[in-house]
């Protein structure tokens, strides 16, 4: 019962383990393409040297806000994905735990069965 108990808390634990470092590569990737965008717009701001530079940085800024909003909507969906494959992991740790046991049950009814009647 004691190692059974540990067997589940270890699936558990490396389940989680594995999903908290998903969301970590997730996030640092996401960190990364906005930071290089932000980067990249500081960059373009600083080159205006004249009223024609600063019109053609502030005609690119609506593609590189549609450009933005396009990468946040892809990012949001990539959580989402990731929220939904963590809870089915996380389901199936619990589900092999529910019936694990009751395969044991059966497993010992079975044997204490053949004793009483031995």
């Amino acid at each position: 019962m004691n190692t059974d108990l540990f067997e589940k808390a270890n699936r558990l634990n490396e389940t989680l383990f594995t999903q908290f470092t998903k969301a970590t590569e997730i996030q640092m990737e996401a960190f990364r393409r906005y930071a290089d965008v932000a980067m990249e717009q500081a960059r373009k701001v600083s080159e205006v040297r004249d009223l024609d530079g600063l019109k053609q940085v502030t005609s690119e800024q609506a593609e590189t806000l549609k450009s933005l909003s396009e990468q946040f909507t892809s990012d949001w969906k990539t959580w989402q994905d990731y929220l939904n494959e963590t809870r089915e992991q996380v389901q199936q740790v619990f589900a092999s735990d529910v019936t694990e046991p009751a395969k044991e049950k059966a497993s010992a009814n079975k044997a204490s069965g053949n004793k009483t009647t031995a």
